[in-house]
């Protein structure tokens, strides 16, 4: 087998690049529903953040993911929902146990509601979820290409909303979650609502010290890592 080399990391914006300069944090985005995270790949992001920055997180999706799974078709997206996310819990642990690091950072957008910071930006967005037609607009076309269906209705698109809203206090603002002074969110390919985001098309704005990295593999155990068009999430955790 082929050993990864390395990660080629893409800053969204000129911003976010002299955020990840600093190396102060990432939280690097683990979906789970879909074939790309393998264990190996999941080690090789983690040795990589793990040599390159100062501290390093890892989000893994939470039961949110359910209301995506149901959304396309899957009539056991509870009970499949909860052992994708257990699952990839188990690879995340065997990933830093392989790197003796088992003192890194793990969670979900569920574990986090009990931080004041997260929830006072999840009340924001779920505000202006209802209160602002754009912003709803903005959502569910971020959502299209989760769900493989053009235009879904909004019966849909409220199901499978939640993870996106999840989400999104962590790509605004993670130093105030997680209490790092800079951070950028990792994902190996860039999130629809992120590109929204960060050229100021959405009402809420992220803060000064947070970025956003696409993270690739340059070289990987073969056959382990193949990103299929259509693969992830307008979530990184789906």
């Amino acid at each position: 087998m082929r050993q990864m080399t390395t990660v080629e990391a893409v800053p969204l914006t000129p911003r976010c690049a002299r955020i990840y300069a600093a190396r102060e944090h990432a939280l690097l985005g683990i979906g789970a529903s879909d074939g790309y995270f393998s264990l190996p790949v999941i080690t090789g992001l983690l040795r990589w953040g793990l040599r390159h920055f100062a501290r390093v997180d890892v989000l893994v999706p939470g039961m949110e993911l359910a209301g995506t799974l149901a959304v396309r078709g899957d009539r056991k997206a509870l009970r499949r929902a909860r052992a994708a996310i257990d699952n990839t819990r188990d690879r995340v642990a065997a990933a830093l146990e392989t790197l003796g690091r088992p003192e890194v950072g793990v969670f979900s957008w569920t574990d986090l509601v009990a931080r004041s910071a997260y929830s006072g930006l999840r009340h924001e967005i779920d505000r202006l979820y209802v209160e602002d037609p754009d912003f709803r607009e903005h959502c569910a076309a971020a959502l299209e290409p989760v769900l493989h269906l053009p235009r879904p209705d909004p019966s849909r698109i409220r199901e499978a909303v939640p993870s996106l809203l999840s989400e999104l206090p962590l790509m605004l603002d993670t130093p105030s979650i997680v209490g790092t002074g800079s951070s950028v969110f990792c994902y190996p390919r860039m999130l629809p609502v992120a590109r929204r985001l960060y050229a100021g098309l959405l009402p809420i704005h992220p803060s000064p010290s947070q970025g956003m990295v696409t993270t690739r593999l340059t070289a990987a155990y073969a056959g382990a890592a193949h990103w299929h068009r259509g693969d992830g999430n307008g979530s990184s955790c789906a």
